[in-house]
């Protein structure tokens, strides 16, 4: 019998690659994932368990997610046939990347992404086998949108990711800003509105039909329903079908597609919770700078905050103390800092508390 020769099979760009690693459970307080804090509205939960009783376990789920797309179209004011849903936003950014490779005769397909940013986009697209260009963000964390209209157009990239708001920074991108990518680019740019929700500006969805190189990503991840792993591709038709032709078949659960559609029938509950959630993001914005961290504004139910070089031994702290956020080890630009997600309220006062034994200790870097 021979052993499998692995090393010949992986392709080079697969090799060098570190995958993703999402964070662990085990800590009381979570703030780590830009999770809801909230539990859905008993509504939802009692209607999904209504849907939930008579399903055919022993049948495949539809397909095509057509109800699911269907209220999506509804809630977003879209239609039906422009939407492609997706197990989390996750799976369909892999089917754009998988889709627009190009010619590979004229080189590797190249992606265009700002830095720091979501890093699932570099990640897919090195295994995918891109060439992955970032772009700095500029001074305080803002897009340099010179530096990534020159990048657009020297590197004519198949694919632009922009996570809008971004994700760790909370940058946004304005409207005019991303019109001119639009207008500069002759790929694909992608607009990832996963933070979309708590920006308090309207979904590019409104202009997804102005623009063939436009496609807009939305989750359910960040609003509640986490657990269901249901995200959306808002873009035109003769992308779709080509996309399609790549997405596996029932690759939603009719869990997902049940759960999804519920959600999205009472999409003004669950914006109820977005909004306690950004007033929530005020107050913490105000007790974190108090408490001493340098607070980078955010449009996201997220914070990137930095304290004077003692980062990680303010993430070890809290985690001690039974509180998890993400440490970000020498980001592009910002250097080491936190990303804390805003909690319920009960979560941040523990949080703000946690800080203030930090720094009456001392905050020594032990």
């Amino acid at each position: 019998m021979s052993d499998l020769d692995l090393p010949r099979l992986l392709p080079e760009s697969l090799v060098r690659l570190l995958a993703y690693s999402p964070p662990e459970g085990g800590y009381p307080v979570r703030l780590d994932a830009n999770e809801c804090p909230y539990p859905p509205d008993p509504v939802i939960l009692e209607e999904i368990r209504t849907a939930l009783e008579d399903m055919p376990l022993h049948r495949y789920p539809d397909p095509a997610s057509r109800d699911l797309r269907g209220a999506f179209a509804s809630e977003f004011g879209c239609l039906a046939e422009n939407i492609m849903a997706g197990n989390g936003s996750d799976e369909l950014i892999g089917l754009l990347l998988w889709t627009l490779r190009g010619n590979q005769d004229k080189g590797p397909p190249v992606i265009v992404v700002p830095t720091p940013t979501f890093a699932m986009y570099s990640v897919a697209a090195q295994a995918a086998g891109y060439e992955v260009h970032e772009v700095p963000l500029g001074p305080g964390l803002a897009p340099d949108m010179e530096a990534m209209l020159q990048a657009v157009r020297e590197k004519q990239p198949n694919i632009v990711f922009l996570s809008n708001p971004n994700n760790p920074t909370g940058t946004f991108y304005s409207k005019d800003q991303i019109h001119s990518l639009l207008d500069a680019s002759s790929g694909l740019v992608v607009v990832d509105e996963a933070y979309g929700d708590f920006s308090g500006e309207e979904s590019w969805i409104s202009e997804s039909a102005s623009f063939s190189n436009l496609a807009v990503l939305r989750t359910l991840s960040k609003v509640g329903a986490a657990a269901i792993r249901c995200g959306f591709l808002v873009a035109g038709r003769d992308l779709l079908e080509e996309v399609n032709k790549v997405r596996f078949p029932f690759n939603l659960s009719r869990h997902t597609q049940i759960a999804g559609e519920v959600f999205l029938r009472n999409y003004q509950r669950v914006l109820s919770q977005v909004a306690a959630t950004v007033t929530q993001r005020e107050r913490l914005a105000m007790e974190l700078e108090r408490a001493g961290l340098k607070v980078f504004p955010s449009r996201g139910n997220f914070f990137l905050v930095q304290c004077d070089g003692r980062e990680e031994a303010l993430w070890r702290f809290l985690q001690d103390g039974g509180i998890v956020v993400k440490f970000l080890p020498r980001l592009p630009v910002a250097g080491d800092a936190l990303r804390i997600t805003v909690g319920a309220p009960e979560e941040n006062d523990l949080l703000i508390n946690r800080l203030k034994d930090y720094f009456t200790e001392g905050g020594t870097d032990a």
